[in-house]
């Protein structure tokens, strides 16, 4: 008798049965929010998540994971502090130097030399003053070929000085030539393939990198042989002046041939003469050119300034100083007696750009080295270069690695009657929320499980009554005794500004936030303000409104009571930021309220699942580092308690049914969180 056909539904029941679980257990009903946590967190507790690049690529040994042993390796070879930064391919612009956000998969032991042997090369090119001369930066930039030749002799004479300096360095440095990675070939950032390298170039890549397909170069190599040769026996004087002369004979000899560019090892990096050209100051009077208006007013004022009409504008007679003594002023060297006055304006005004000061260095060779400029030299000013934050892929199961970027600018400000005509409007209420805070400043509750106190503590007395039955030693902690303290808590208010916000509520969101700054101000608990909208996963951005360490002053009135709203809400980026910034907090409370009036939405996949998925990963990261993370919604859809659950869990968030009472609930929740 053949065996009865069972559909999916029937073996799915005689597969309970037979194993006697539920369905829930199997998976096949839905979850409770405890099930959901548990499974959001499963990854966790049998293997580490994977991480992988944005573009979905696996990769090997990440730059985060080691920065930070390289920066103290280089600042201990060159002497003076080296900033590392983010590039693929590795390059540097003198002022720090750029590695690969990651080294290509699959992760190996060589990982880390291959980013050392990088860094050692770009760092040797700004240790040596080869990337200075602006006249053949700028020869260097027009041509692929002079380039790309000039960049394979100089990673030969730079390899060998560090390890004529530092011997220890030549095994290292030594096998980098034998790895498949670091030999991979690229022109800029295209992948080229090793069989078929034309022969005249083979002779400049002996000891950078060790391929057994080539053959034997003929005569056509003799001119790469000889140039490797001349370098191989230089000294350091002249060296940028042959290096350039012997790049420039093989430009003419590949010409010849009909070659392109020689394509470049990958740990051997590029240069980029694109970046140190550049002038920050004139890139920056261009875009601020319009500000001064049309050609005839600024022509007007031109000529208004040179007859001394304009206030405020130099005289006409004020002298003009050299790039010699502005350089001179820069370094604090010695000003000659016809500076006068301009020196020191000079080092007040901090006229000259960075580039002028690290870079001009070709008019002034025979007064100071590059090392002198790059030591003594004022660096471009400071900005915010952000911070990079991993994103999780839950149908991957992975990190997206770097995924996005948060930058921490200032808000947007304004007048400051603003912040004053909100206190003045909502004065009742705020009389309201400074008594009710004022009672908070004092933490006064029973403290139980004590081995002394005022009265017994019941709960305690039964416990050890219960061991006593049954034969346990029981605890001796049986007391409990009221205490008054002051309350350690640290908070962090950030407050959506996406594009969704603008209108009502966004009015509403700056009224809550002046009334519950001005209750926060009666507490004295260190407290931040912050507001967050992004314009692309890379770009960002939690507006500072006040800092832990900012006092209430006009600047952060301004900020508070002008909010702009603009862009999207990314908001698993900002949760893991703020949570960065609570988690250094002394405090023993940690406290991240968010104010929303929606779910997490960007363009592209980000809406949907994969938001709502990557932020409740944020929040379970925050609460593993100690910080309590609150969600007050405005959301108004029927729906919304479904995805608040998911991300927050339940009884972590409020959702508010009537948005006009934000102001006043605002103040309320965070009394409840503390009381």
């Amino acid at each position: 008798m053949p065996a009865p056909i069972l559909t999916p539904e029937e073996l799915q029941k005689a597969t309970m049965e037979e194993y006697g679980v539920t369905g829930a257990e199997l998976g096949l009903e839905p979850e409770d929010d405890e099930e959901a946590e548990l499974a959001l967190l499963r990854r966790f507790l049998f293997a580490a998540p994977q991480r992988q690049l944005t573009s979905g690529e696996r990769h090997g040994l990440t730059l985060d994971r080691v920065q930070r042993q390289l920066r103290g390796l280089f600042t201990m070879l060159d002497g003076r502090r080296v900033d590392i930064g983010h590039s693929d391919p590795a390059c540097t612009d003198n002022l720090r130097i750029y590695l690969p956000k990651a080294m290509p998969a699959p992760e190996e032991p060589d990982d880390l030399l291959l980013f050392q042997a990088a860094g050692l090369v770009q760092l040797g090119f700004s240790r040596h003053g080869l990337l200075v001369d602006r006249g053949v930066l700028r020869e260097l930039y027009g041509d692929w070929v002079l380039r790309s030749t000039f960049h394979l002799l100089a990673m030969r004479y730079v390899l060998r000085l560090w390890v004529e300096e530092f011997p220890g360095l030549a095994e290292p440095l030594g096998r980098v030539p034998y790895s498949e990675k670091g030999g991979a070939l690229r022109v800029n950032l295209t992948s080229v393939p090793r069989d078929g390298l034309p022969g005249a170039f083979v002779p400049l890549y002996e000891g950078l990198v060790v391929c057994l397909n080539w053959g034997a170069p003929g005569t056509e190599g003799d001119a790469a042989r000889q140039a490797v040769r001349t370098i191989d026996q230089a000294g350091p004087i002249g060296i940028a002046a042959v290096l350039v002369g012997q790049a420039q004979r093989l430009r003419e000899h590949f010409r010849r041939l009909r070659l392109g560019p020689p394509p470049l090892p990958f740990w051997g990096g590029i240069i980029r003469p694109e970046w140190i050209l550049s002038d920050l100051a004139r890139d920056l009077a261009a875009e601020n050119e319009w500000k001064k208006g049309n050609r005839p007013l600024r022509q007007l004022i031109d000529a208004m300034a040179r007859r001394g009409a304009v206030p405020g504008e130099k005289p006409p007679d004020a002298p003009r100083l050299s790039l010699k003594e502005r350089l001179m002023a820069r370094l604090g060297g010695p000003a000659s007696a016809a500076t006068g006055p301009a020196y020191g304006r000079l080092r007040d005004e901090a006229q000259v750009s960075a580039r002028e000061v690290r870079y001009g260095a070709a008019e002034w060779t025979a007064t100071a080295s590059p090392a002198t400029l790059t030591e003594g030299a004022v660096s471009k000013p400071d900005e915010d270069g952000g911070r990079f934050w991993d994103e999780w892929d839950d149908a991957a199961g992975v990190y997206r690695f770097e995924a996005t970027r948060v930058y921490t600018p200032e808000g947007a400000t304004g007048p400051l009657a603003a912040y004053e005509r909100i206190v003045e409007a909502n004065r009742p209420q705020l009389q309201q929320i400074r008594r009710r805070f004022e009672a908070l400043r004092v933490e006064e509750r029973w403290v139980g499980g004590q081995p002394d106190g005022s009265e017994v503590d019941l709960n305690r007395a039964i416990l050890a009554l219960t061991d006593l039955a049954a034969g346990q030693d029981p605890d001796d902690r049986l007391f409990r005794r009221f205490v008054r303290r002051k309350r350690q808590v640290a908070i962090l208010t950030m407050v959506d500004l996406s594009g969704s916000t603008l209108g009502h509520v966004l009015h509403l969101e700056q009224t809550a936030l002046v009334l519950f700054a001005e209750g926060l101000k009666t507490l004295g608990l260190p407290h931040a303000f912050y507001g967050f909208g992004n314009t692309h996963p890379l770009e960002c951005n939690l507006f500072r409104l006040k800092g832990f360490d900012e006092r209430y002053d006009d600047a952060v009135y301004k900020r508070l009571a002008n909010l702009r709203a603009n862009g999207a809400t990314r908001m698993g980026a900002f949760i893991r930021h703020a949570a960065s910034l609570l988690e250094v907090r002394p405090e023993t409370r940690r406290i991240l309220i968010v104010v929303s009036d929606g779910k997490p939405e960007d363009r592209a996949e980000y809406r949907g699942r994969h938001g709502i998925r990557d932020t409740a990963m944020a929040v379970a990261e925050a609460r593993r580092v100690g910080v309590h993370v609150f969600c007050l919604s405005i959301d108004p859809e029927e729906g919304a308690d479904a995805y608040l659950t998911e991300i927050f869990g339940a009884g972590r968030y409020l959702k508010l049914d009537d948005v006009d009472t934000l102001p006043v609930r605002l103040p309320e929740v965070f009394r409840e969180l503390v009381g």
